[in-house]
């Protein structure tokens, strides 16, 4: 039989063992907020002062998210709302109807520009000419 080989470290008994330090903490309910005690040792920390806490808590989060949920719908159908109106909630000054106000004068001052330029078969005129007839008989009806 094999001889059992001995520690050269003696065993560690429980009152040599060091006690976990006790920490200061605050209950996780935003509605309580009590200073309450934990053990600073290895596993999940304590969160709430007491089971009761935690189950409110818990209970608590349930009904917030259900309430934020249901507010952004409300905000999202609302964001459908304003687009609706043709302006960006997020930039009115550049909304679908501002655009179209800015793209009806950059048209208009092209038509303009154009009459003007006498090299008509220069590669750059063309090409802008065809990009005016392209988009001007989309700003026909419009009165800005």
């Amino acid at each position: 039989m094999a001889a059992r080989s001995t520690s050269t470290h003696p065993r560690r008994t429980r009152s040599d063992a060091t006690e976990p330090e006790d920490l200061i903490d605050y209950c996780s309910r935003p509605s309580c907020r009590k200073e309450f005690r934990r053990a600073a040792g290895p596993g999940r920390r304590q969160a709430f002062c007491s089971e009761f806490c935690r189950r409110a808590g818990e209970r608590e989060l349930r009904q917030a998210r259900s309430r934020l949920a249901h507010f952004e719908a409300v905000v999202e159908k609302l964001r459908i709302d304003v687009a609706a109106f043709g302006r960006d909630d997020d930039a009115p000054e550049t909304g679908i109807l501002e655009q179209r106000r800015r793209a009806h004068e950059a048209i208009s001052r092209t038509g303009g520009a154009l009459e003007f330029m006498s090299n008509r078969d220069e590669p750059a005129v063309r090409e802008l000419q065809r990009l005016y007839d392209a988009v001007a008989p989309l700003f026909e009806h419009d009165d800005y």
